[in-house]
């Protein structure tokens, strides 16, 4: 789709209630949010809830009002309102979105060896650095730095995969996507 709706806008809009329709929507994501594995508290999951949705539509849909067409379609009423919200969730889900908390459960439950691999380097580089502050504040900077950047940066997990392996192969991608993260903050931390 050329015409891709801006996810900003829709924000918003949800924010502001502007359309009555996306607000609902959104809330019934937040607790779907709140009842499954992403849960992260209930003003995260209300503002997880409102940038998936934002996104789900901007992706699916050209304008506004094809969304609600599609709602019609659904029922119009509080039922095409949970469908969509289900939809959303689903489509939530089977992205495997990579936000802040998710990509540091990732990290710290060593549930994504790549994450932690290229924590472990970062965390190195920083101990190599000014910055030193010993191995487990080393290794906590640099989760929160490869979290930070991982989820301002892709949206989902191939995306990322795509990017390191575009870096080069085996450690050398791992290796180069570390250096990546840590000038970006290197960089940045005076600002």
């Amino acid at each position: 789709m050329n015409n891709k709706l801006d996810i900003e806008t829709i924000i918003n809009k949800i924010r502001n209630a502007e359309d009555v329709t996306l607000k609902p929507v959104t809330d019934i994501v937040a607790l779907k949010i709140s009842k499954g594995p992403y849960d992260g508290g209930a003003e995260n999951n209300i503002i997880k809830a409102e940038k998936i949705t934002a996104e789900y539509i901007s992706d699916n849909y050209s304008t506004l009002d094809e969304f609600h067409k599609d709602l019609t379609i659904l029922d119009g009423g509080i039922k095409g309102i949970e469908a969509i919200a289900d939809k959303i969730y689903k489509y939530y889900k089977t992205c495997d979105h990579l936000d802040f908390d998710t990509v540091k459960g990732s990290i710290s439950s060593k549930k994504d060896i790549t994450l932690k691999i290229i924590t472990d380097l970062v965390a190195y580089k920083i101990s190599e650095s000014k910055d030193d502050k010993g191995p487990d504040l080393n290794f906590i900077s640099a989760e929160t730095f490869v979290a930070e950047y991982v989820s301002k940066n892709f949206r989902n997990k191939k995306e990322l995969e795509s990017k390191i392996s575009k870096l080069g192969k085996d450690m050398k991608g791992l290796n180069r996507f570390a250096d990546i993260v840590y000038n970006h903050f290197a960089n940045n931390k005076d600002k």
